[in-house]
């Protein structure tokens, strides 16, 4: 696979190969109804958005005249440089939770000059330099894309320390540790501070504790295995470590709203 994608539709936002890159988009004419981590969310023209996580989308629904382009971007070729900021893991937060950004007349120019550029540089096979500016401009376009974000949200100044910290933790939440131990007291003592200071910190910077986090990204994963990978639920309370298949059935029941049989239904 390439580290990066350009294309005009949004069909690939819910192929399951495309798990690893994160997904910018910018609409120009018509909307999109999206199926987002059981919300109903529409992209309009006019509007932009990043998706973080694509096996959060299960369908989409674009009208006739719609009129896009997405950026698909290899989640780590875009971590590979750029300069840290505070912010980012606030905004990335806010955006697990809604990836909509309304773009003001100004901002629109600007979206529609970034893509723009961007395929230019891809385009750009003859340079001599190609890898590394392709990187560079990557690393631009999400630090533009999350500027115009931030403008949107009411934020608290977070510290780089405590930026620093949430950003180990959702890194951990990424790499599924959740399977092995969904206490908070884990990651806590994985990040060198104590568990209620690791909750304060979740609810200062995403508003949300701690749990909550270990339980959406630990929801999410099983959803996929339910509904995707049709795997039984002895597998997959084994994989999870859960104590037992009835209790797995039941934290299905509380964070997915349905048992396991009635999500493979879906």
């Amino acid at each position: 696979m390439k580290n990066v994608i350009i294309e005009q539709n949004v069909s690939n936002l819910t192929n399951a190969e495309m798990k690893s890159y994160r997904a910018f988009a910018y609409c120009y004419k018509g909307f999109c109804d999206i199926d987002y981590n059981e919300s109903k969310l529409t992209l309009k023209g006019g509007q932009c958005a990043i998706f973080l996580n694509l096996s959060f989308i299960k369908a989409t629904n674009p009208s006739l005249d719609f009129i896009c382009d997405v950026i698909y971007i290899d989640e780590s070729f875009l971590r590979q440089s750029g300069p840290r900021n505070p912010y980012i893991i606030q905004g990335m937060l806010s955006l697990y939770s809604n990836p909509i950004i309304d773009v003001s007349d100004n901002e629109q120019e600007l979206c529609i000059n970034l893509f723009a550029n961007f395929q230019r540089r891809l385009d750009a096979t003859d340079h001599r330099f190609y890898n590394d500016i392709l990187r560079v401009s990557a690393r631009m376009l999400a630090l533009d894309m999350f500027d115009i974000q931030s403008r949107t949200q009411v934020t608290e100044k977070i510290s780089q320390k405590s930026s620093d910290i949430m950003t180990r933790f959702i890194q951990m939440l990424q790499a599924k540790e959740y399977r092995y131990n969904r206490e908070v007291a884990y990651y806590a003592e994985q990040l060198c501070v104590v568990p209620k200071y690791l909750s304060e910190i979740c609810n200062k910077v995403s508003g949300f504790s701690a749990s909550y986090w270990i339980n959406k990204f630990t929801a999410q994963d099983i959803y996929e295995l339910l509904t995707k990978d049709r795997k039984r639920s002895s597998e997959i309370a084994e994989m999870f470590h859960f104590t037992s298949t009835s209790y797995f059935n039941r934290y299905t029941k509380r964070y997915l709203g349905a048992y396991p049989s009635e999500l493979r239904k879906r």
